[in-house]
């Protein structure tokens, strides 16, 4: 007996051993961005009044005074539109609201390949411009996650001053950014069972690769010097692993104050893959180089799917002072709207889960913790947008989701569109370019308005 328990016990430290060795051998390690000055153009993204309300007695830094750009940017807005002789913003219909005059926030979700759907949305739009302009006076773009790459290339494509053969470069970009014709061209996924080895689900140097060849193809600096330049004011957000805190990068800055080509390209992969570094799923990304010390940091959905909560606030406090009466510290809603500028939300992805039937019957750890991390982002990403509304309470708020996607007929097969366990499936994502194009092309376009309250 004792004999065997030693034979077990040598069993078990062999196991152990090899798998030690597998680990080792297997292991991605971090994504390590070398960006020195990313750190100087990041900021944290300021709880709201309700939230520092909640973690009073919380030590979390968050609560102090910091700059928060954005925030200045939508003031700024506010008081254009107030000014005398300023334009005022008026309410336009579904399918003009896009070209309409008015100044315009564009937040973009996440949603990994379901990205390709605001892709293929902001093609047709291009397209069917006449201009090369999927949207007018768009000055502020935020990013989350997939949505990350997209505020990069539509900060290009969406500027009014950029050259037209500029825009429409950018534009090319984004639709080839969500075209891949094989998923490893994306990340190399080697499944669930391979994460405790490899430290993730799926490594992501292709993924390194194709933003590079997004924003600083063949080494050239067109796209730099455009995002450089841009009217429009780019946010990217993440989390920040060590203290959990959301903070966004500000994207022209990141360019604009780099030392050279290399370092902005560099800096600008670090906050797209960052905001896209989903736990588990994809392998860590790090920054190194900073004066404080490397940083891993997260995908931005991890938190929350669209950042603005503070930054609203303020721009609430502005449309107070400036809107109607000035005497009148709560002007009618009517004059508040008039002084609002118009938001457009892309949801990159459904808005509800389709039925998974088979987890009645199973308890398999991987599956049914996949299907809660699934439900758990679809509501996170739903409350976040809806919560827009409660900040906002009397301006245009326009959305649009992936909601219809079953019903696509996918070109490649002729039949109804299927989504597989790709994280990057090539026909999948055909698809749902396919179907932004479908409601840029409906009657009443893509954006749908949300009730006021």
């Amino acid at each position: 007996m004792f004999k065997g328990i030693l034979i077990a016990i040598a069993i078990l430290f062999a196991a152990g051993l090899l798998v030690w060795w597998l680990r080792k051998k297997l292991n991605w390690g971090p994504q390590a961005i070398h960006s020195p000055h990313f750190a100087d153009h990041v900021h944290v993204a300021p709880a709201s009044k309700f939230i520092a309300d909640i973690q009073r007695d919380a030590k979390v830094s968050q609560l102090g005074p910091h700059r928060n750009p954005m925030a200045w940017e939508l003031r700024k807005m506010v008081a254009r539109a107030a000014a005398p002789g300023g334009h005022a913003v008026l309410k336009s219909s579904a399918p003009r609201a896009a070209v309409s005059d008015n100044e315009k926030v564009l937040m973009l979700s996440g949603g990994g390949q379901w990205g390709a759907y605001g892709a293929g949305l902001f093609r047709a739009l291009h397209d069917a411009s006449g201009n090369g302009l999927a949207m007018k006076n768009v000055k502020v773009i935020t990013g989350i996650s997939t949505g990350s790459l997209q505020t990069l290339l539509l900060m290009v494509a969406l500027d009014g001053n950029a050259k037209r053969q500029t825009r429409d470069y950018a534009m090319r970009q984004l639709e080839w950014g969500y075209s891949p014709e094989d998923e490893g061209e994306v990340v190399d996924n080697k499944g669930m069972f391979q994460m405790l080895l490899r430290g993730a689900q799926a490594g992501t140097a292709p993924l390194r690769k194709r933003i590079r060849h997004a924003i600083y193809e063949n080494g050239s600096a067109e796209f730099l010097d455009a995002i450089r330049n841009s009217s429009i004011e780019g946010y990217v957000g993440f989390v920040e692993a060590n203290c959990g805190h959301f903070h966004y990068a500000d994207v022209r800055e990141l360019v604009r104050k780099a030392p050279n080509n290399e370092s902005a390209v560099e800096a600008l992969t670090a906050a797209a893959m960052a905001s896209s570094a989903m736990p588990v799923f994809h392998q860590q990304l790090r920054v190194t180089g900073l004066a404080s010390g490397d940083r891993s940091l997260y995908d931005g959905g991890v938190r929350r799917s669209v950042f603005f909560e503070r930054a609203i606030e303020e721009m609430q406090e502005e449309i107070k002072q400036r809107a109607g009466d000035p005497a009148d510290p709560e002007p009618p809603g009517a004059d508040q709207a008039l002084v609002t500028p118009d938001f457009f939300v892309v949801r990159n992805g459904p808005t509800v889960r389709d039925l998974a039937p088979h987890l009645d019957a199973s308890d398999d750890p991987l599956g049914n913790g996949r299907r809660g991390y699934d439900l758990l982002v679809n509501e996170s990403e739903i409350g976040a947008i809806a919560s827009l509304r409660l900040l906002n309470p009397h301006g245009t708020i326009w959305v649009t989701t992936a909601d219809g996607w079953e019903d696509m007929i996918c070109p490649a097969t002729g039949q109804k569109c299927k989504k597989g366990d790709k994280m990057f499936d090539p026909d999948f994502m055909t698809c749902l370019r396919d179907l932004g194009r479908h409601k840029v092309m409906r009657n009443d376009g893509p954006w749908w308005e949300m009730r006021r309250l």
